[in-house]
């Protein structure tokens, strides 16, 4: 990608807001990420806020950028949250079970509905597999 990323931030009441805009590949996410562990040194916030609203983009670089932050806070004993990501970035986050260790908040729109996670095969919710035959639970009659 050749966007160019960036990173802003502010002091908020206790904590930190950064903001960052652009695309988080490989390319831009080691700027930011010497940018923030700096900041977050120097100033060892009780919180992070990511706002990841302007990011249009983002890979697993981003996902590492976001995990690394949220180990820092938490030596500092300090929380991390994840502030209004686009659907498309939310669907990331999801998939990665990002939502499982990193709070994910909204506050410029009603969050986008979570991803489907039917199965492609059958069409129903589960992991897709099928169960091997004779293991249903059903008993099997011998045929002479």
């Amino acid at each position: 990608m050749n966007q160019r990323a960036e990173f802003t931030w502010k002091d908020t009441d206790g904590g930190l807001l950064v903001s960052v805009r652009g695309e988080i590949d490989h390319h831009t996410a080691a700027a930011i990420r010497t940018g923030m562990d700096a900041l977050l040194f120097a100033r060892r916030p009780a919180r992070l806020v990511l706002d990841l609203s302007a990011v249009t983009f983002m890979d697993s670089s981003g996902l590492g950028l976001i995990m690394g932050r949220y180990g820092i806070l938490r030596e500092l004993g300090g929380s991390m949250c994840v502030r209004d990501p686009s659907p498309e970035i939310r669907g990331i986050l999801t998939l990665a079970g990002m939502e499982r260790r990193v709070r994910i908040e909204y506050t410029k729109r009603t969050p986008p509905a979570a991803p489907d996670r039917q199965s492609p095969r059958s069409g129903r919710a589960g992991s897709g597999r099928t169960a091997a035959p004779g293991r249903t639970g059903q008993k099997r009659r011998k045929v002479i």
